[in-house]
Order: structure tokens, then C-alpha cells, then sequence
């Protein structure tokens, strides 16, 4: 079973292209027009009436041109920078204990810093109901318990432990969350239905992992020993560390 599903970016290709052909459609327009106008003039007319309205379509053309060729570099610079962005940012990353769904969410200037903000949804399976594509089929609707962060990308760095997820910033694992009982997410990873059904077998399998034994104490086995009387040393500062 695939646990990591990276972003699919084919949507803002498939944008891209669009917004291409048809900028490009409207700019072959306004050249052909202008050379229409450039050897035979405008509606028949002639003389010095004629050069005028020729110039002028000519510079409406040219204007068109220019202006088209300009949305088309930029919408292109756009949809990349957007499609790497989701590629890198956005992501479903399935682990033993719990999911993560990180979703791209936008960059500013803070300070002279280019900042990438992420909205990053945390499943734990102990509390997780169910996930499904939703009613249209176009979107995948997964009820629980989770957890939603929305803030900085830096922030929200996290790390793998005994198959659970511990953030590195440790008071992101008790608080600044919103607790939620349903969210759906656009189809950012494929077939919503495929998704759902990654998540289901993975919940699958944290119910089968074995249970914690229970050490029950009986205070009839317990021998009763007398404390042994610990002396400190004269330096009272000591340290403890725990891993």
C-alpha cells in the first residue's frame, strides 16, 4: 500500500494550456486582421481617410498582440510557479498511527521574506470515521476527529515516531489547532475514491496492531522491603535528562 501521494499538477497544466490557446487564438485574430487592413483598407474606402483608419487598426492590432503576448508569459509564469509550489507543499503522507494532509495555501513578503503558508490537516486514526469521495465524486470527505493548522510552512516541520507524529515544535502537539469533525479536500492526489481507500486500509491495519499489555499489581506478590536510605551529594545542582 503507497503511503506518500505527492500533489498532482496536472490541473494547472491543463489551465495553463488553456489560457495559452486562447490568448493565442485572439492574438492570430488581431493579426490577420491587421494584415487585411494594411493591403486592402478598411470597408473599400480610399485617400487620406482610408491611411487613417488603417493606421489606427493597425495600432489596435499591435496593442492586441502585445497585450496578448504578455497575459501569456505571464499566466505561464504563474501556473508554474503554482504548480511547484502544490508540488512541493502539498502532499498526503500516511503513517502507522496517524495521516497528514498538507495543502499549499499561499506566500507573502514578511520582512523582505518570501513566506509559504500551508494549511496542514492532521488524522489521527484512533478517531478516524471514514473516507470517501463525496456525493459528486469530485471531492474526497474524510469525518474524524482532526486537526487543522493553518500558518507558516517553517512551523510546521514534524517528525516520525513509533509510527506516530510528533511535531518539532512541541506545543503544536497540544494546542493552536481547530478541531474538526469533517473537511473535504479537491481531488489534489487523483481519484478521490482511491484516496479514501488508502486511508480506510490504513485504518485497517493501526486496528490490528497488537494491544498494550496491562500489568496488573497484586499486593499479595508484592515483597515488602525496607527503603534503602539514599545520601545527596553536598553540590545540590544536578541535572536529569530523559530520551
Amino acid at each position: 500500500m503507497r503511503s506518500y501521494f505527492h500533489c498532482s499538477t496536472a490541473k494547472f497544466r491543463r489551465r495553463r494550456s488553456v489560457v495559452l490557446v486562447l490568448t493565442g487564438a485572439v492574438c492570430a485574430e488581431a493579426a490577420v486582421t491587421a494584415f487585411i487592413v494594411m493591403f486592402f483598407g478598411l470597408f473599400g474606402t480610399e485617400g487620406a481617410r482610408s491611411s487613417t483608419l488603417t493606421r489606427d487598426m493597425l495600432i489596435i492590432a499591435a496593442a492586441f498582440v502585445v497585450a496578448g503576448l504578455a497575459v501569456c508569459f505571464i499566466s505561464s509564469a504563474a501556473a508554474d510557479r503554482k504548480a511547484a509550489r502544490h508540488s512541493r507543499y502539498t502532499y498526503l503522507d500516511i503513517q502507522l498511527k496517524a495521516a497528514v494532509i498538507s495543502v499549499y495555501s499561499g506566500e507573502m513578503t514578511i520582512l523582505g521574506k518570501n513566506a509559504v503558508f500551508r494549511e496542514l490537516y492532521l488524522i489521527p486514526f484512533r478517531d478516524f470515521g471514514s473516507a470517501a469521495p463525496s456525493a459528486d465524486g469530485k471531492k474526497l470527505v474524510i469525518r474524524g476527529k482532526l486537526r487543522r493548522y493553518g500558518m507558516e510552512s517553517d512551523f510546521l516541520g514534524y517528525h516520525v515516531r513509533g509510527g506516530d507524529i510528533e511535531f518539532d515544535r512541541m506545543w503544536l502537539n497540544v494546542g493552536s489547532y481547530r478541531e474538526l469533525d469533517e473537511a473535504e479536500f479537491p481531488p489534489y492526489f487523483g481519484s478521490p475514491a482511491r484516496i479514501g481507500a488508502a486511508l480506510t486500509e490504513a485504518k485497517k491495519r493501526f486496528d490490528e496492531l497488537p494491544k498494550p499489555k496491562k500489568h496488573e499489581f497484586h499486593e499479595a506478590a508484592f515483597i515488602r522491603r525496607r527503603p534503602i536510605r539514599r545520601v545527596l551529594p553536598d553540590d545540590p545542582d544536578f541535572s536529569r535528562t530523559w530520551k
